[in-house]
């Protein structure tokens, strides 16, 4: 999954969007929706945010509420909506689905509004937005103001909100206290209280002992207030140190977390010049706390009923989520959680790190989902959210793991990942595994990102650089968690890896700015050797699996993953067992139900492991006809 844009340098995966979207010409044509045309302007003027009266409304993939004209698209290249003849104001779903894809490839598409941007709960925060002193003295008392949510993210809240961090903040209140309103936590629809600060984020007061207080993260509250609401902690530095008697796992895991809990290995350390901290670590109290966690009271029964009488899943899906109820995040999840129920027979761990979790999850719903509640990485950490990756494989206490992005589904077949990964991974083999990149991202492609001086010194051989690129949908089993602990260390405390005969050039870790990246230099820097042919294609591919019948046998129109000269001359194989970039909950749900009614009348291939326009019926049939193939099944 590519990460969220930022000012960083740039990651591979938008390196390549752009170089894809840049083939794309701009187009004329006009659409009919409503009754109103919509028409793809090929804009000539500047596309600031306020040039000719347009204000951003909202991303890709979110609704915009407009008093006004609404239009779609990004750089010279937009569809214009027109508001119906009844009413000046225009909603809209901003979304290749509602709106077409008017530049396929582009991740940056989004709509403005030529009016007043409004919000879908009638909340406009310039005209509620108020000092602190507008918060009568009764408001706050028997009430704290708790985290919401990251920048970037919606915040659900029935009472004031306030956004900005320490002691510059800009305060919102809904119409009408007691109502639950959303606002978007972002400097495009609140403003900048605090510039050039990326760790601005929302909070909301909440009266304690409310029923709204019970509702939230329990990990946001006090122990005291957690505890009362029966979340039961299941993960922490004690319940880790205390395990690591029970067989190898119990091992292997305080391996992992030991540099997180103990004050003793944090001495230790800053006595051996390869483990000095840099100026951007975490503090070990900080550390600490990234290691605990609660289960969802509601989940209880689940929880004893999935895992050992040590707390270890033998097998699981793992995902890490922040997103309110209803919002994009949350119903891709949902789907997502819906899939591994439809097709596997294995639970899944959802870790959850934003302020409320949606109230349909239930375990009746889902008797194999497990809601996990941990804290949100602190404001001062400075680190891409996507780093709670890792942290959700130390916290869940898996076997044997397979890790799932919300903007992912499972299919058919997927549990064989699960029986490879614990052939493929053991005590002698400990490094996670990941599939292979649809696209070859090398030393030439993105010459800017730092580790190509520690991996690549000598283009074009970069002898260093020992596998292709990954994506960051790893498998592992529980002797991979010190690998994972690790590098997570490593990056959390700022860590230098020093310059070596085999590396000419050092690293700072923590200028690696997302998890995918961090984990292909950890592969690479341990000399990994074994990765996944492709197991997790984009979801529009799934329309090869859809329209297979019967008649078609082994044949197959799919094609394989593109080659590159030093890894895969000739390609490397598919299977369709995970779908990603699935970003619109309704057409996944659809997709889904597609999928299971094929599957259940026979007109879905029986195994959808593909290579050479063929299907195979295992990995071991893919194997001894293709031998030389470098990636797994």
């Amino acid at each position: 999954m590519c990460p969220s844009y930022t000012s960083r340098p740039m990651h591979p995966c938008w390196r390549m969007l752009m170089m894809v979207s840049a083939l794309i010409p701009t187009s004329g044509l006009i659409h009919k929706e409503s009754s109103k045309p919509m028409e793809i302007l090929d804009l000539l003027a500047d596309n600031s945010s306020t040039a000719g009266g347009w204000n951003f409304c909202a991303n890709q993939w979110e609704e915009c509420v407009c008093h006004g004209r609404v239009r779609w698209g990004y750089g010279r290249t937009w569809k214009v909506i027109d508001p119906p003849l009844h009413s000046s104001s225009l909603t809209v779903m901003c979304s290749i689905k509602h709106l077409q894809d008017v530049l396929p490839g582009e991740s940056q598409k989004h709509c403005q509004c030529q009016g007043q941007v409004m919000s879908k709960h009638s909340f406009s925060s310039e005209s509620t937005a108020f000092t602190e002193g507008g918060i009568s003295k009764i408001a706050l008392k028997d009430s704290d103001w708790i985290f919401c949510s990251n920048q970037w993210q919606e915040c659900q809240c029935n009472n004031h909100v306030r956004w900005g961090k320490g002691e510059r903040w800009k305060y919102l209140s809904p119409k009408k206290l007691g109502s639950l309103f959303s606002v978007k936590c972002d400097v495009n629809a609140l403003g900048d209280p605090v510039p050039g600060e990326d760790g601005k984020h929302c909070e909301c007061l909440v009266a304690r002992g409310s029923l709204f207080e019970r509702e939230l993260n329990p990990m946001l509250l006090s122990q005291k207030a957690a505890d009362s609401y029966g979340a039961r902690i299941i993960a922490s530095c004690d319940i880790f140190e205390a395990g690591k008697a029970n067989g190898p796992e119990g091992r292997a895991q305080w391996q992992a977390v030991e540099p997180f809990c103990s004050k003793a290995w944090e001495e230790k350390a800053e006595a051996d010049r390869s483990l000095h901290s840099g100026p951007r670590r975490l503090s070990l109290g900080s550390l600490q706390k990234l290691m605990q966690a609660r289960v969802d009271a509601r989940f209880e029964t689940n929880y004893l009923k999935l895992v050992d009488e040590d707390g270890w899943f033998d097998k699981a899906f793992v995902n890490y989520f922040a997103g309110a109820p209803g919002s994009k995040h949350a119903n891709m999840t949902e789907q997502l959680i819906r899939s591994v129920h439809m097709f596997s027979e294995n639970p899944i761990v959802v870790l959850h790190l934003g302020s409320r979790a949606p109230d349909t999850w239930t375990p009746k719903r889902f008797p194999r989902l497990l809601l996990v509640h941990a804290a949100p990485m602190g404001a001062d950490s400075h680190r891409s959210f996507n780093f709670n990756k890792l942290r959700s494989f130390l916290i869940s206490r898996a076997r044997v793991g397979v890790e799932l992005d919300s903007d992912q589904f499972v299919g058919p077949g997927v549990d064989y990942m699960f029986e490879m990964t614990e052939k493929e991974i053991d005590e002698h083999y400990s490094l996670p595994i990941m599939p292979v990149h649809f696209y070859s991202f090398t030393q030439a492609d993105t010459p800017q990102n730092v580790w190509w001086q520690r991996y690549c010194p000598d283009p074009p051989a970069c002898k260093p650089h020992t596998m292709r690129w990954s994506h960051a949908h790893p498998t592992w089993t529980f002797w991979s968690l010190p690998f994972i602990g690790r590098w997570l260390r490593r990056h959390f405390r700022d860590e230098l890896l020093l310059a070596t005969a085999n590396h000419a050039a050092s690293l700072a870790v923590s200028q690696i700015p997302e998890d995918e990246d961090l984990l292909n230099v950890a592969t690479w820097e341990e000399r990994g050797t074994k990765q996944w042919c492709k197991f997790d294609n984009d979801y529009h591919e799934f329309v090869d699996m859809l329209s297979w019948t019967p008649q078609d046998g082994h044949h197959t129109t799919t094609g394989d993953i593109a080659s590159d000269p030093k890894f895969y001359p000739h390609g490397a194989a598919k299977a369709f067992f995970t779908a990603h970039n699935c970003k619109d909950p309704i057409a996944t749900a659809k997709m889904l139900d597609e999928i299971q009614s094929r599957w259940e009348n026979g007109l879905y291939p029986p195994s959808t492991i593909t290579y050479k326009g063929q299907f195979w019926e295992s990995g071991d049939d893919l194997r001894k006809a293709y031998p030389e193939l470098p990636c797994i099944f």
